[in-house]
């Protein structure tokens, strides 16, 4: 893991943050007559396993902003803490992008249109075989099966012991040390074990996974999450419909697995119906432990789903917070061109005919399915 350099104290990850962004600046056009200040000093965290909306006014910023987070755009001014992976405004590149995007991937608004092999499988494999995914998983799945075997097989594994002389066998498993190949002939795996200046090889039969292997079951894993079954993998990609084309793509995405996912304008597009489907796979990533950033212009969405949501202004964070306290707060309005939600708007509404519900602010329902709730709730004096 890329450490935290300790002369930039103020670029270190505290409480539960995975993202830390401190003075970045961007220019465009610098220097000509042309010149965009696109981000102006922007200060801002992110706490992990949360969903962060960010809003604001078109040229607000918004995507400038994210576009930083997996070294897209990589700004002069202005350091990163992205997961305890530092991109650094002095330094002209960034070393190692590879690893940076396996921490931080993005849908971008029509994803759809990044299709391009002849079948799904090879669409959805593309983008982890390119970033080593499957490598990585399968030797660590490959080594994890291996210490099972000479966990679990008593007669190996008292030769082992024997044979190296071990006396802490679980402090000999947690260091195992060894090589691995594959036999696709005989399907046995032979592995060579090096402890203590010694050596011992033999040929074994586990459940092996080749890269092949982990791609495969990774791309029908979230095939299926998307809504579409195993008969897809094989199917050319552009002889599906649209709504089909942007689940395959996304299926690409997730199949990264990466800590933080960034969805630029996810319903563009989409009927109601896909805009739910897209807020269920946002709900999914975060109940799985990722961090969500979603770029939006879709006020409902934010306070359907939203943990946290920053507006832009200038290129500046102009307020952040609970989605209830920023969009009841009146700057939103008069300083922006921002719409509060429809259930927002709603709760106002009753507010200026009956103060009784004002007590809405505080239960802050988020769907109309829990604003009906409520309202049964104040009627009946509870």
């Amino acid at each position: 893991m890329q450490k935290v350099n300790p002369i930039n104290k103020d670029l270190e990850l505290k409480n539960n943050d995975i993202v830390l962004i401190n003075n970045l600046h961007c220019v465009f056009n610098e220097g000509q007559e042309n010149q965009v200040n696109a981000l102006n000093g922007v200060d801002l965290s992110f706490e992990k396993n949360k969903i962060h909306f960010i809003i604001g006014n078109s040229g607000s910023g918004k995507s400038t902003l994210v576009y930083h987070f997996n070294g897209l755009i990589k700004s002069k001014k202005g350091d990163l803490n992205i997961n305890n992976f530092l991109i650094l405004g002095n330094k002209r590149k960034i070393k190692n992008p590879k690893k940076l995007r396996r921490i931080v991937s993005m849908v971008f608004q029509f994803p759809e249109y990044q299709l391009f092999k002849d079948t799904i499988l090879k669409d959805i494999s593309f983008g982890p075989k390119v970033l080593g995914i499957p490598k990585i998983k399968a030797e660590k799945y490959n080594l994890e099966i291996i210490k099972e075997y000479i966990k679990n097989e008593h007669e190996f594994k008292n030769k082992i012991i024997h044979y190296f002389n071990i006396n802490d066998f679980d402090k000999f498993l947690d260091d195992l040390n060894l090589k691995i190949k594959y036999n696709k002939k005989t399907k046995l795996t032979k592995i060579k074990i090096i402890y203590n200046k010694k050596s011992y090889s033999t040929n074994i039969s586990i459940n092996y996974k080749t890269t092949d292997d982990i791609s495969y079951d990774d791309s029908l894993k979230y095939l299926e999450e998307m809504g579409l079954d195993e008969s897809y993998l094989e199917r050319n990609p552009f002889g599906l419909s649209g709504g089909q084309k942007r689940r395959v793509a996304i299926a690409g995405i997730l199949a990264i697995e990466p800590n933080i996912l960034i969805f630029d304008e996810p319903t563009a597009g989409l009927d109601p119906m896909g805009e739910q489907e897209m807020m269920e796979t946002i709900l999914r990533a975060k109940n799985k432990g990722q961090t969500i950033v979603v770029i939006t212009h879709t006020m409902d969405h934010v306070l359907q789903i939203g943990d946290n949501v920053i507006v832009l202004k200038d290129g500046k964070p102009f307020l952040s917070g609970d989605p209830y306290d920023v969009f009841l707060n009146p700057k939103l309005l008069t300083e922006t061109k921002m719409e509060v939600p429809k259930i927002i708007d709603i709760i106002n509404r009753l507010v200026s005919k009956d103060k009784k519900y004002k007590k809405l602010y505080e239960l802050k329902p988020r769907t109309i399915e829990e604003l009906s709730a409520a309202i049964t709730k104040i009627k009946k004096g509870k």
